[in-house]
């Protein structure tokens, strides 16, 4: 989830390995799909025209490539489920290949930096939360596009952020991941207050980046004094630091708990395959953090990379995200994260959706200067 940079030399081989060993999709047969048949519900026919213009356009490309962080989307199966369901959906052959590479915090500024040199983006799309977005637009290296006029699937006002430049394909939860089988009953934290009770000092662990400290800091949630005597307190609890994706270290009992978690997907992962792991929204910091995606202005393969964003928030791809990484948009009927939200806000817990908006509200650098003091609070109990 928020993706911190998490790949070793083999995994990154069984990757590659896996994607060249993969059977090329067939190319379907040319009856037309109800996407690209009759116009879309509410549109008009220049916006089938436009769809049908970037199908032409993309199966003249004949190619998609993209560059991120291992486990990103689905991993290697989640993709390789996604690729045949795209050329399937726009009856295409497009060869799509991913190479794993450089996190979001590190892509973001490149593209900037490409786009300001006047070279190819290294990526036909660029996935990040709102802060890498947001560093994205205001360097005006992201194409703006009208969705609205062409997307079946990108209809929803919740999906598109900066005037069209990023669309939201997954919602990320961050909350508490725990030991379930050391943490029962009424152990089980419910709220990141509570894990400041004796109970817990020398069981639980936190983050060396203070994921998403930072977001409760600002004057509309915690605000700075708050988390900072919280982090404090907290601080004295927790016994180590590790990443949000070292679920090996809760499940092995190293530590009880991790708070904060940037994510629902990785502990979900692991309990799905058996581990006594589980997760819960802490009730007390509701963040819900959207997962975009972009096309560069400088995109080598632009038709074909705004086609796969369209699929990625249809049911279909969204099921197969949810069943790679258990993270889907909450806000597309049929979500299986949705459920998760709707029982805590049933019970009177108010949500705080951290997109670009919530970034463009807040001052960047004020929250940057806060996280970094918050690592320093954090890094004390070393």
């Amino acid at each position: 989830m928020l993706t911190y940079g998490r790949c070793c030399s083999l995994l990154v081989g069984a990757m590659l390995l896996a994607f060249a060993c993969a059977p090329a999709a067939s190319s379907p047969a040319p009856a037309a799909r109800a996407e690209t048949g009759a116009a879309p519900a509410g549109s008009s026919a220049p916006a089938n025209a436009t769809l049908q213009r970037l199908i032409d356009g993309a199966r003249q490309e004949g190619t998609l490539s993209f560059v991120w962080g291992a486990g990103t989307l689905g991993g290697t199966e989640g993709l390789q489920r996604l690729t045949q369901g795209f050329n399937k959906h726009y009856g295409l052959n497009v060869d799509v290949r991913f190479t794993p590479g450089l996190n979001m915090a590190e892509m973001a500024p490149r593209i900037v930096q490409e786009y300001q040199a006047g070279r190819a983006a290294a990526t036909d799309m660029v996935v990040g939360y709102a802060q890498h977005m947001l560093a994205m637009i205001e360097g005006d290296a992201v194409e703006a596009v009208d969705w609205a006029a062409w997307a079946p699937n990108v209809q929803s006002p919740a999906a598109v952020a900066g005037d069209g430049r990023a669309v939201v394909v997954q919602s990320s939860l961050a909350g508490i991941t725990y030991n379930s089988s050391k943490l029962t009953g009424d152990l089980v934290p419910r709220r990141l207050q509570d894990l400041l009770k004796p109970e817990y000092k020398g069981r639980i662990a936190s983050t060396p980046y203070a994921a998403s400290f930072d977001n409760l800091a600002v004057p509309e949630l915690w605000g700075e004094q708050r988390t900072s005597e919280f982090l404090q307190q907290f601080a004295d609890q927790i016994a180590g630091l590790i990443r949000c994706n070292e679920m090996d270290r809760i499940a092995s009992g190293e530590y009880d708990a991790l708070a904060i978690q940037c994510s629902q997907g990785e502990p979900l992962q692991w309990k799905a395959r058996g581990a006594p792991i589980d997760f819960v929204i802490a009730a007390d910091a509701p963040l819900i953090l959207p997962l975009y995606l972009t096309v560069p202005k400088l995109s080598a393969h632009p038709n074909a990379a705004k086609l796969w964003i369209n699929y990625l928030l249809s049911r279909e791809a969204q099921d197969i995200l949810y069943e790679a990484n258990f993270s889907d948009a909450a806000f597309i009927p049929g979500s299986r994260t949705a459920p998760d939200i709707e029982k805590l806000q049933a019970s009177g817990v108010q949500f705080t959706t951290v997109d670009v908006a919530f970034y463009q509200r807040n001052d960047e650098k004020d929250m940057a200067r806060m996280l970094a003091k918050f690592q320093d609070i954090l890094r004390k109990q070393r």
